[in-house]
């Protein structure tokens, strides 16, 4: 709740060529030094966010090594259905959670700095059950019809033109106009990189998200 400052920062990057979305029922705070308000339907941010997702998954603009190697993107999923493991995370003996390498061919602990991690198919645990990656899972539910922008734009109040407009800017900015840092640096899992590319595209979610319900996932 520091909002001065805030617009201060904000108004800094706009100075350095940075474009402002500003995504509020009513047009009123950040929406005065922005570059663009979208005026959502109260409520409806989390419908909006998925149709990003959806247009970005098919386009194909998704970051898959970031999501490999700092998220649990590439992390099984036992499929199981009726029993009380399904949807649960696949793991070892040792509780460590569990992806298929692509290069060794074989199940592997998801925390090995070695791992060449899968992003989709269907695989055999140990027990003879199957799983599939996170990633695979996540695309195939918001690829569906449901998050399309015409659908959203009826929820949200949006145009859809505006949701695959506003899409393609992301994967614009994010894809042709990377961040990179010619800096060696060595990760959390102990893997050392040459460089660090930046994608230079980020959120600030404020109180009108997290006050309403459901708020705090739609901000996650």
């Amino acid at each position: 709740h520091d909002s001065n400052p805030i617009k201060i920062g904000l108004g800094q990057l706009k100075g350095r060529g940075a474009k402002i979305v500003s995504i509020n029922p009513i047009r009123t705070g950040y929406s005065a030094i922005a570059d663009e308000w979208l005026g959502i339907t109260p409520g409806t941010d989390g419908k909006f966010i998925l149709s990003l997702v959806h247009e970005l998954l098919r386009a194909g603009k998704v970051d898959a090594d970031y999501l490999s190697r700092y998220t649990n993107a590439p992390v099984l999923v036992i499929q199981d259905p009726g029993n009380a493991e399904d949807g649960l995370f696949a793991r070892d003996e040792d509780g460590n959670l569990l992806c298929w390498d692509r290069k060794l061919d074989k199940l592997i602990s998801f925390l090995d700095p070695a791992c060449t991690p899968a992003m989709k198919g269907e695989y055999t645990l140990p027990d003879g059950r199957t799983a599939r990656p996170v990633f695979e899972l996540l695309a195939e539910r918001y690829l569906d019809s449901q998050y399309s922008p015409d659908v959203a734009a009826y929820e949200t109040g949006l145009p859809a033109d505006t949701i695959r407009r506003i899409a393609a800017e992301i994967a614009h900015t994010a894809f042709e106009e990377e961040i990179v840092i010619e800096q060696a640096w060595t990760d959390w899992a102990g893997r050392k990189h040459d460089k660090m590319v930046g994608r230079p595209v980020a959120i600030h979610a404020m109180r009108g998200i997290s006050a309403h319900s459901n708020g705090f996932h739609t901000c996650r």
